[in-house]
């Protein structure tokens, strides 16, 4: 008996001592990568800056895995530990579910050392997620000890917000801190919350659950059959006008919805308000074969999208032919079999998918031919001026030339003046858009605008398009 006591004593020490190696050990490490946890690494960090040499500086490089939540959804909380644990082999301290930190002797105008920092973040670049097909995406920030920063906190801010910035940029470059970049994060901060509030009153102002709200709306520009003159169909156009800040262009805002899941708000914002102004055209007698809506990579990569693009139509039927989704052409070359899964996916329930922006970034023709496309826009930066330059002309010519081969119905974007409009017309491209017809205006004002050009067609046939022929010029 006492043999029993004496053994059993002895296990609950050896259990107590395992227990105490096991809470110190996940005091300092992180029990997933196996690598010291942010507490751990400040205090190494600290050990470090004290034992460097008076003339070395230290860097501290920030590294964010911005695809964690879209290998959730693809592989469960397997899939993100296993892209987590690849990542860490590389790295030295994890300071949250997504950021790593690594530390080094650099010098921050040291053109080799820069090359040295750089090199870590390439060094993900290559990397698979195990068991899936994605790239590992990294956005990366350094800050410098003590040009930057006197403190271990704000070191580590700095960085962070100079990762912020790579993120922002969607650049591969390691990017250097600088004093402005606090006023970017807290003015996308301010962004986010802004945008919170006025999405939430915008899509119940558009379910019609209360009262219309004035800061999201969408406006309209008709895109023109150019064989005809028939109005082909509309784009719609995000825009916010805050009570206080003023007008925000999508270019600032957007990018801040993409890195929150505020995208989706904004795709089911201009999804909802768009069929409900379709329905209206509808009522008032007015027939659009085609209404566009623009989709961001962010959407694209969300496993539920496709469904909630599904449901709006259910719960606001129209035909789905007649919805087109934009998408730029960069969200192609960034990741391709996304690309052609969702595409396919939107193809399935009957909607139509435009490549938005063609030109900007280089896709070659067998690529194209792989995707069940159904229109391509050419961007406006190869419209302005064509009428004067034989460069630019022979670019669009060989573009509507190779969208013809894939059966891809061509619009040009920015049409601005006549002669860009005759020559459009004269190689073949089959819709533009763009200020010569129609600025962009609000759905009671494009009313206006189908109005007096059905109008004008009734009474002439055709209208000239060579012609100012906005609504407010329309007799």
């Amino acid at each position: 008996m006492g043999n029993l006591l004496e053994q059993s004593l002895l296990d609950d020490k050896l259990d107590g001592t395992l227990r105490r190696q096991i809470q110190a050990y996940e005091q300092r490490y992180d029990l997933q990568t196996g690598l010291e946890n942010y507490r751990s690494f400040q205090e190494s960090l600290t050990r470090m800056l004290r034992g460097r040499e008076p003339d070395r500086e230290v860097a501290l490089v920030w590294i964010d895995v911005q695809n964690l939540r879209r290998e959730f959804a693809l592989w469960g909380a397997k899939g993100t530990e296993a892209l987590v644990t690849h990542v860490a082999e590389a790295l030295l301290g994890r300071f949250s579910t997504r950021c790593f930190l690594v530390a080094l002797e650099a010098q921050k105008f040291n053109k080799i050392d820069r090359r040295r920092i750089q090199s870590i973040a390439d060094a993900l670049m290559p990397l698979r997620a195990p068991g899936s097909c994605n790239k590992i995406e990294t956005a990366a920030g350094v800050a410098f000890w003590p040009s930057d920063a006197q403190s271990v906190d704000d070191l580590t801010r700095f960085a962070s917000l100079a990762a912020s910035r790579a993120g922002y940029l969607k650049s591969p470059l390691v990017q250097a801190f600088r004093a402005g970049m606090s006023h970017h994060v807290l003015r996308d901060h301010q962004l986010e919350v802004e945008m919170r509030k006025g999405l939430d009153a915008g899509l119940r102002t558009a379910s019609g659950s209360a009262p219309e709200s004035d800061q999201f709306r969408l406006v309209y520009q008709p895109k023109i059959d150019l064989a005809n003159g028939q109005v082909l169909g509309a784009e719609a156009l995000i825009r916010w006008q805050h009570p206080e800040l003023g007008a925000i262009a999508p270019t600032e805002f957007i990018p801040v919805a993409e890195r929150s899941d505020l995208i989706q708000q904004v795709i089911e914002f201009a999804l909802t308000t768009a069929l409900r102004d379709v329905q209206r055209w509808t009522q008032m007698g007015f027939s659009l074969p085609l209404i566009s809506v623009n989709m961001s990579w962010a959407n694209l990569r969300r496993e539920d999208f496709v469904p909630a693009v599904r449901a709006r139509l259910a719960q606001i039927p129209i035909t789905p032919s007649s919805l087109e989704l934009e998408v730029t052409e960069s969200v192609l070359m960034d990741d391709e079999e996304l690309f052609s899964m969702r595409v396919r996916q939107l193809k399935a329930i009957g909607v139509r998918v435009a490549i938005d922006d063609f030109g900007t970034r280089y896709t070659g023709f067998n690529v194209l031919k792989r995707m069940p496309l159904d229109s391509m826009k050419i961007d406006r930066c190869f419209i302005h001026g064509i009428d004067r330059s034989r460069d630019m002309r022979a670019l669009c010519e060989t573009i509507v030339a190779m969208a013809r081969q894939l059966k891809l119905r061509t619009v040009a974007e920015g049409v601005e003046q006549p002669g860009e409009l005759e020559v459009l017309k004269e190689i073949g491209c089959d819709a533009a858009q763009g200020y010569l017809f129609q600025r962009p205006v609000p759905a009671a004002e494009f009313a206006t605008f189908l109005r007096r050009w059905q109008k004008r067609n009734e009474q002439t046939g055709l209208p000239v398009l060579g012609d100012r022929v906005s609504a407010s010029a329309l007799p």
